[in-house]
C-alpha cells in the first residue's frame, strides 16, 4: 500500500484551467490530500464505457433503505423482499456512518453490512454504497483532538450526534490532519473488503452531500462565525502554502492583498468582515480544498476497487445557494466522479417549484454531459422535531417530480428514504412507507411511474436537454459579495429570479461557467450578479454577441476589476463597443418610500424604471440603480429623466444592459421585470412548446416522443398547446385514455400541482 503513503504536494491553485486539471488527473500527476495519483489505467469500470462514460442498462429506481437503526433488525428481510418483489425497485441505497463500524484502531464491526448485502443478493437490488466521513471513531478523537474542526471564534467542535448522523462522530475531524486521512484509507479499504465482491454492489456514494464536513446539520442556535470552518492550526497552515503556491512570493501577495506581511508565517486567514482579497483567496482555498478532498476519497476508493461506479450528489446548489460558506465548487466535484446528482424536497411551505426546477437544471448542467440521478428525493413528510418542517409527499408530487426529473434528462430517481426515521429530530420523517412496513399511496405511485419509466427507457437512455438560454456564473462573485456583504443574497436572488421568468417562457437553462462563454450555442446569454469585470471574460462575451448571440448584462456589471478595486470607467475595456459607460450607481432599499422621505431621497425607495422598448412597461428598481452615459447605444429605458438601459448592436448580436439588479427585482415578485425579460427573451428564441398557465416540455426520441406537462399552480389549469407539425394522436401514459387533438392544438387540463404524460404519435 505504499502509493497511499501521504507527501507534501501542494494542492491544485485555482487558477489551474479544466482542461488542464483533467490533463493532469488523467496523467497521474501527484495531488493533495497524501499525494494520491489518478490513475488513467487499470480494471474497466461495470457499466461504463471505455472513454469512462456511465452506460446504464436500465433506469436506475430506488430507495435508501439502511442506516443505523433503520430498518429494525427483525423487519430487514421483509423490508428487502417487499421492496424489490412487490414495488419492484432496482436499488437500495445504504449509508454506513464511518464511526458506527470502525469501533477501534485496528477493530471494524460489519455484521450489519454483511447481512444487508446478503439480502440485496438474494432479491437481485443493486446497491449504492456509501463512504460516510462526516462522522469520525470516538477513539480518533481521543487521540487526536488536535484534528477537531475548528470555527471562526476558534471553538473546537468535539464529536456529537445530530439529527441526521444520529450514531455519533459529527461533525467529523479535518481531513487535512495525516491522522485522520490514514484512518480513513483504513476504513474504506475495509469497507471495500467487505462489499466489492458482492453480486449485488454497484455503486459507490463517495461524498453524501458536499460541504465543509462541519457544516452538516449545524447547531440551530449557531451565529455567523461559528458557521465558518475551518481554523485549525493544519488547515491554516495549507492555507498559506495554497498562498504560496498562488502569488510565488510574498511580496506579490502583499501588493493583491495590501498588507505588508513580513514572512507567510505572520498570515491568518480573516475572521472579521470588510476586506476583499483575504477574504475572496481564504474561501478559493476551500472551493480547492474541497476538490482536493474528493480527488482524497475517489483515489483511496479506486485503489481498493476499480470496477464499480462512483456517484456523487450534492444538497446545496450554488447560485441558488451560497458558495462561500460552504466552500465547494460542483462543476469541479463531478469531474471527478462517474455520476452526479442532488438532494430534492420539494414539496415544502412556500416554496415555488421552478426553484426546485432551476436546481435540477443546475445538477444536470454541472454533469457536463454524464449521467446525472435524482439521488435523493423527498419520501414522505420533511419535518425536523415535533413541529418544525414541511409538507408530506402526495402521489401528485411523486408524480410531478420524478417526470421533471426525466424530462430534464436524469438516469435515475432515488428517495430519502423506505422508511421513516426511528429516533432524534427526523424522527417519524421521510418514509415511502409506515413505520410498521405498510404501504402507503405514495410508495404505490412511485412503483407505478417506475413501470412507466421503464417503459420508455429506449427514449430516455438517449435523451438529452438542449437548452438555447444560458447564465453565466463566476463564484468568484459571490466570494466578494459575501466578503462585503456577509451574505450573498443579491447574487442568489439575482439568479433565481431570472430562472424564474425563464421557466415560466418554458425553456430550457443551461449555467455556465466563463471559459464555457467562448463558442458557446445558447442564442441568449444572461449575466446575473457579475460585479467583477475580468478582461478574459470580458472578451469572451463581446465575441459573443459578435458571433450572433443576445446578452443581457444588469448593473454592476464589472463595477470591480479582477484584483477587486473599483473601476474609474465601467465597464472598463468594454465603454465604446457597448455604448455606454455607468455613472454612480444609487443604493435602492427595499421598502417604499413614506410621507417623511425627502423628494431627493425618495429615488433610494424603489424607484420605477420606465421602458420603451422591447415593451412599455414600468419596472421597480433593486439593490442598486445606475444611471447611464450613453454614446453608441440605444437608450431603451429611463428613472427622473436619466437613461438606465440601453441597447446596442454589436457584430451580428446585440447586447442589453438593465442598470438594476433585474434579476432580483423578479424574484421580489415585480410583474414589470418578469414582463420586460420574457419580452427579451421571447424576442429571440421560443420553446417548440409552450402555453399559458401549464407549462410543457417535449421530450424527442428516435422512435417515440413524449410530452410532459406540468402544472405548478395550486389550482387546476386548462390551456391549449400547439404541437409540432406531424403528431396526430396523443395518448395519456397513466391513464390510457387518448387526448383530442385538432390541427396539432391539444386542449388539455392538468389538476393542480400535477402532471399529464402523453404519448405522441
Amino acid at each position: 500500500m505504499s502509493r497511499n503513503q501521504p507527501d507534501d504536494s501542494a494542492i491544485t491553485p485555482s487558477s489551474t484551467s479544466r482542461r488542464s486539471f483533467l490533463k493532469q488527473s488523467a496523467t497521474g500527476l501527484s495531488v493533495a490530500w497524501g499525494g494520491l495519483r489518478l490513475f488513467a489505467d487499470g480494471p474497466a469500470r461495470a457499466g461504463v464505457t471505455t472513454d469512462g462514460v456511465a452506460k446504464q442498462t436500465e433506469f436506475i429506481y430506488g430507495s435508501e433503505v439502511y442506516r443505523p437503526p433503520n430498518p429494525p433488525r427483525e423487519m430487514r428481510r421483509e423490508v428487502f423482499r417487499t421492496l424489490a418483489q412487490e414495488y419492484h425497485f432496482g436499488l437500495i441505497r445504504c449509508y454506513p456512518t464511518w464511526d458506527y463500524y470502525h469501533v477501534d484502531r485496528d477493530r471494524f464491526q460489519f455484521e450489519e453490512i454483511e447481512e444487508v448485502m446478503k439480502y440485496s443478493d438474494e432479491f437481485g437490488l443493486k446497491v449504492m454504497m456509501g463512504i460516510v466521513l462526516e462522522t469520525a471513531p470516538y477513539w480518533l478523537e481521543q487521540a487526536h483532538p488536535e484534528t477537531r474542526y475548528v470555527d471562526a471564534m476558534g471553538h473546537a467542535q468535539t464529536l456529537e450526534s445530530r439529527s441526521a448522523q444520529i450514531t455519533g462522530g459529527c461533525p467529523g475531524l479535518c481531513l487535512d490532519w495525516d491522522p485522520v486521512r490514514q484512518a480513513a484509507r483504513q476504513f474504506i479499504g475495509e469497507l471495500v473488503k467487505v462489499v466489492a465482491p458482492h453480486p449485488s454492489m454497484y455503486v459507490w456514494d463517495i461524498w453524501n452531500e458536499p460541504k465543509i464536513p462541519a457544516l452538516n446539520n449545524l447547531n440551530i442556535w449557531a451565529s455567523p462565525q461559528e458557521r465558518l470552518y475551518c481554523y485549525c492550526e493544519r488547515t491554516v497552515a495549507e492555507f498559506r502554502k495554497w498562498l504560496e503556491h498562488r502569488y510565488g512570493s510574498i511580496d506579490k501577495l502583499n501588493e493583491a492583498w495590501t498588507r505588508r506581511y513580513p514572512n507567510w508565517e505572520a498570515i491568518h486567514p480573516p475572521r472579521s468582515m470588510g476586506t476583499s482579497e483575504d477574504w475572496v483567496d481564504w474561501r478559493r482555498y476551500f472551493l480547492d480544498r474541497s476538490t482536493g478532498e474528493m480527488r482524497f476519497r475517489v483515489d483511496t476508493l479506486r485503489g481498493f476497487d476499480a470496477r464499480h461506479l462512483v456517484e456523487c450528489h450534492c444538497s446545496l446548489h450554488p447560485p441558488f445557494a451560497e458558495t462561500a460558506v460552504f466552500g465547494v465548487n460542483f462543476w469541479r466535484l463531478a469531474e471527478l466522479v462517474d455520476v452526479w446528482g442532488l438532494t430534492l424536497f420539494p414539496h415544502q411551505p412556500g416554496a415555488r417549484p421552478s426553484d426546485a426546477a432551476g436546481r435540477i437544471e443546475i445538477t444536470r448542467s454541472n454533469a457536463a454531459g454524464k449521467d446525472w440521478w435524482l439521488t435523493e428525493l423527498q419520501g414522505g413528510d420533511s419535518r425536523l422535531g415535533l413541529v418544525g418542517g414541511g409538507f408530506s409527499m402526495r402521489p401528485r408530487d411523486i408524480r410531478f417530480w420524478n417526470w421533471l426529473a426525466v424530462a430534464a434528462g436524469a438516469k435515475g430517481v432515488i428517495y430519502w428514504q423506505y422508511m421513516p426515521e426511528a429516533t432524534g429530530r427526523e424522527s417519524t420523517r421521510h418514509g415511502l412507507v409506515n413505520r410498521d412496513g405498510s404501504t402507503t399511496d405514495r410508495v404505490q405511485e412511485a412503483a407505478r411511474n417506475h413501470r412507466l419509466i421503464q417503459e420508455h427507457w429506449d427514449l430516455i437512455k438517449d435523451y438529452r436537454v438542449k437548452p438555447e438560454v444560458a447564465l453565466l456564473f463566476d463564484p468568484d462573485n459571490a466570494l466578494l459579495t459575501f466578503a462585503l456583504a456577509g451574505n450573498e443574497t443579491t447574487s442568489t436572488s439575482s439568479f433565481t429570479g431570472y430562472y424564474r421568468a425563464l421557466w415560466d417562457l418554458d425553456l430550457w437553462v443551461d449555467f455556465i461557467e466563463p471559459a464555457a462563454v467562448a463558442g458557446n450555442a445558447c442564442r441568449v446569454l444572461i449575466v446575473p450578479w457579475h460585479p467583477i469585470g475580468k478582461p478574459q471574460t470580458g472578451k469572451a462575451l463581446r465575441a459573443y454577441a459578435e458571433s450572433g448571440g443576445t446578452l443581457i448584462l444588469e448593473s454592476p456589471y464589472g463595477l470591480f476589476d479582477e484584483r477587486f478595486y473599483y473601476n474609474p470607467v465601467i465597464p472598463q475595456g468594454l465603454t465604446e463597443v457597448f455604448g455606454y459607460r455607468e455613472k454612480q450607481n444609487i443604493l435602492v432599499r427595499s421598502e417604499e418610500a413614506t410621507a417623511a422621505v425627502s423628494a431627493s431621497d425618495r429615488i433610494h425607495y424603489q424607484p420605477l424604471m420606465e421602458f420603451s422598448d422591447p415593451i412599455t412597461v414600468k419596472v421597480k428598481a433593486h439593490t442598486l440603480l445606475t444611471p447611464l452615459e450613453v454614446t453608441s447605444a440605444t437608450s431603451i429605458a429611463t428613472c427622473d429623466g436619466m437613461p438606465v438601459a440601453v441597447r446596442k448592436k454589436v457584430g451580428k448580436g446585440q447586447v442589453i444592459y438593465i442598470g438594476t439588479n433585474l434579476g432580483a427585482s423578479i424574484a421580489a415578485g415585480d410583474e414589470g421585470a418578469m414582463e420586460l425579460l420574457r419580452a427579451i427573451v421571447s424576442g429571440v428564441v421560443k420553446a417548440e412548446v409552450t402555453a399559458t398557465t401549464l407549462r410543457p416540455r417535449l421530450m424527442r426520441g428516435a422512435r417515440q416522443t413524449l410530452l410532459t406537462v406540468f402544472n405548478d399552480t395550486p389550482q387546476d389549469q386548462r390551456a391549449a398547446i400547439k404541437l409540432p407539425q406531424g403528431f396526430r394522436r396523443a395518448t395519456d401514459i397513466h391513464s390510457g385514455k387518448e387526448q383530442h387533438l385538432r390541427e396539432a392544438v391539444l386542449e388539455l387540463t392538468v389538476p393542480y400541482q400535477d402532471v399529464v404524460v402523453l404519448q405522441l404519435e
